[in-house]
């Protein structure tokens, strides 16, 4: 779901609709394969949105409670593909709210558009907030104050200010009072919503810290670790802390989708195509080259962001070459294959 965010504001537009996400979903997942847990139809709130949409039932009705029922309407997706919709959205966290539960709503509904809600006005508010307390006060401000979504987070809140030092006891309580045999279905958004908001706590501002936490906690490791990190990632700034994640990691990914062709992404480009959707957003210039790169074909690298690589390894004997150009993305910037 990496390229769903921009997948679905190039093919429709910067207005675009959940019909128009929906129809994102039919033109980039290929049913049963990839990007999804295909569990099966009422099982999986993924898949049973899909065959939603297949079927001609469009969104955001593919994704309602009325569609489908409270079930699966409220497990964890609803949060998780979130992200780049607090990215495009800088400072703007009502926007991104909005945003990214509109997308949410093409398989999700109640407290699953809740927990949309929270993360991506979570990541906007990150870039200009003082403080991991000002950061989750703004997102709660963004969400039924009576969900239960914001009961879990307001109970996680409470015990972090009693026990500010001992998150393995806040984990303990939600086991007791926020568990996942309280709740139906295969992967509740409530119990993750808990580990979520209580690492962002407990890591206290340090993103290795933060997803430590998350994963240590159980339940849905990889998506909560991933929501917690883009918060605080973004709160934070890049550290020399996160080497020990980010140099094995290199700034390479390989995501999941029908095209094989747009699965492989680099964090630094990835990085440029979001900046270019959020000054289009915000209705800002964006720079001449930086636009040309969302419709060009081919592959062009810079490494004006620090540490970039675009997923460049050499090993052993193996040697790569890189030819020098003397284009320039922004004033200043460094020559393609001059990293240094």
């Amino acid at each position: 779901m990496v390229r769903s965010i921009s997948s679905a504001l190039h093919d429709y537009g910067l207005n675009a609709t959940a019909e128009d996400v929906g129809k994102t979903w039919l033109n980039y997942a290929a049913e049963e394969h990839g990007m999804y847990w295909w569990g099966g139809f009422g099982v999986s709130t993924e898949h049973t949105a899909y065959r939603n949409l297949r079927a001609g039932i469009a969104a955001p009705q593919s994704g309602s409670i009325a569609q489908n029922g409270t079930t699966v309407a409220e497990q964890i997706g609803g949060q998780i593909f979130i992200d780049s919709w607090g990215w495009v959205n800088p400072g703007n966290p009502q926007k991104a709210a909005d945003m990214s539960a509109m997308a949410a709503s093409v398989a999700h509904d109640g407290d699953g558009l809740n927990g949309a809600r929270f993360c991506a006005a979570a990541i906007a508010a990150a870039f200009e907030a003082k403080s991991i307390d000002e950061i989750i006060a703004t997102a709660m401000g963004t969400i039924d104050a009576g969900s239960t979504y914001a009961r879990v987070c307001r109970a996680v809140i409470d015990f972090f200010k009693a026990n500010p030092g001992d998150w393995r006891a806040c984990r303990d309580m939600l086991t007791a009072e926020w568990g996942y045999d309280r709740y139906p279905g295969v992967c509740h958004i409530i119990p993750n919503a808990g580990v979520t908001i209580m690492s962002i706590l407990y890591g206290k501002g340090d993103l290795p810290r933060t997803v430590e936490i998350a994963t240590m906690a159980g339940w849905d490791t990889d998506c909560n670790a991933g929501n917690a990190g883009a918060i605080v990632g973004t709160f934070e700034g890049l550290q020399p802390g996160w080497d020990k994640y980010r140099k094995p990691i290199n700034d390479f990914l390989v995501a999941s989708g029908i095209v094989g062709s747009i699965n492989i992404v680099d964090i630094p480009s990835f990085a440029r195509e979001l900046t270019v959707l959020a000054l289009q957003l915000a209705g800002r210039e964006v720079p001449a080259l930086w636009l040309e790169d969302m419709t060009r074909r081919g592959v062009r690298f810079d490494f004006d962001l620090p540490g970039a690589t675009h997923g460049f390894r050499t090993e052993g004997f193996n040697q790569i070459t890189l030819k020098g150009g003397t284009e320039r993305h922004t004033e200043g910037a460094r020559v393609a294959g001059n990293p240094a």
